[in-house]
């Protein structure tokens, strides 16, 4: 209402002020150098009304490319974000070609769609697709480096998991020329290094355990002790580590494993069947499963306990079968095994299976189990 009043005031002045213009026009004298101008006041008004019009409209010209161009960017972000979406909903059905024409369009909408971006990285890391992990992740940094250590670093963790080791380096490094305290960069590079066997790494645990992450030093150790075959005793490789390393279920997994590579499977049983409630790591009940002790018997009722304590753990029904196969109770390895399946399957359960029931004379059942095994590598493959 106030407004409306204000509006009403203001348009009265200026019908008022009109009239008396009318009236008594008066003049302007304008003069500049040798020149001069006379007018009316009207005339003046007017001409003052029409220079703040061309200045206007020449202001939203000059500015109309700018602004195109925002608008421009805008539909293009939303593009993408749209896109983005779909491409999700392929990855969640499986369906990783139709996800990776989505994903590509997207980020060619947008190139910083980082979002974009990893998902088209974690695409690629499933095709075993490397090329495309390095190009998208220099791209994206090449067009927004704010985020360069977040991109370079999961393009370094794709890129290990695929064994390009040189690609990853070159990532590492690079973060490591950013900054040479940066703790992710100093645990990718260690990565590496134990992944490509460097032999240095052996003599420098200690080291290493002052600047990496532990989770990552017993993971590394587990690798170490798998590939040592019992060469050395865990005296010899953990000293000098630090007791907090024996909190990590890896870690506990590589002294059993150089234990019995070096035929100590009492010091290994004695180890494993503290950590194995603790944990229920899946490393701790394979090698429980592996264990060479004369009382086999005494294995297989630890592992009917834990499976009243557990009874959907598949690792366990898995461990309960082999040890089932050892003793030769070929019925109740295949009743465990067939409840692992149950709650995860794989082809390397459907592998053991088929033996088991080769081994029980059902030969057929077993045909069909290997069948089935080939099919479905078969359609998962066309799947992608």
């Amino acid at each position: 209402m106030k407004s409306f009043l204000i509006f009403i005031l203001l348009a009265l002045l200026v019908f008022i002020g009109w009239q008396y213009l009318i009236m008594d026009n008066g003049y302007v004298l304008i003069e500049f150098l040798n020149y001069s101008i006379e007018t009316s006041v009207p005339a003046f008004v007017g001409c003052l009304i029409v220079l703040y019009v061309v200045i206007r409209t020449f202001g939203v010209v000059w500015r109309s490319p700018k602004m195109i161009r925002n608008r421009m960017s805008m539909r293009s972000k939303e593009r993408s974000v749209r896109l983005h979406h779909e491409a999700l909903d392929y990855i969640g059905r499986g369906l990783s070609r139709k996800a990776m024409k989505k994903l590509d369009s997207s980020i060619s909408a947008d190139q910083t769609n980082i979002n974009a971006v990893i998902d088209r990285m974690n695409v690629a890391a499933e095709q075993g697709d490397f090329k495309t992990i390095s190009e998208y992740a220099e791209k994206l940094i090449a067009q927004d480096p704010q985020h360069k250590t977040f991109v370079f670093s999961h393009a370094c963790r794709l890129l290990i998991g695929l064994e390009e080791y040189s690609s990853a380096q070159k990532f590492a490094d690079q973060l490591m020329e950013e900054s040479s305290k940066n703790s992710e960069a100093r645990n990718l590079l260690f990565a590496i290094k134990s992944a490509v066997g460097d032999p240095t790494i052996i003599d420098q645990l200690p080291k290493y355990a002052k600047i990496i992450d532990e989770e990552i030093l017993s993971e590394t150790i587990l690798k170490l002790s798998r590939k040592l075959k019992g060469q050395k005793t865990v005296e010899d490789l953990f000293a000098g580590l630090p007791r907090s390393l024996d909190k990590q279920p890896d870690f506990i997994a590589a002294k059993c494993v150089l234990w019995m590579a070096n035929e100590d499977h009492i010091k290994a049983e004695i180890e494993l069947k503290k950590a194995i409630p603790s944990y229920w790591n899946g490393n701790h009940i394979s090698l429980y499963s592996k264990l060479e002790l004369s009382d086999l018997e005494t294995l297989s009722s630890r592992l009917d306990n834990w499976l009243k304590e557990r009874p959907r753990d598949p690792n366990l029904w898995l461990a309960a079968s082999r040890v089932a196969r050892r003793e030769g109770l070929w019925s109740k390895a295949k009743q465990c095994l067939e409840r692992s399946i149950e709650f995860k399957n794989d082809s390397q359960k459907q592998t053991e299976l088929a033996l088991i029931l080769a081994h029980l004379g059902e030969k057929d059942q077993a045909f069909d189990v290997l069948n089935n095994i080939s099919e479905t590598d078969d359609n998962s493959t066309s799947f992608k």
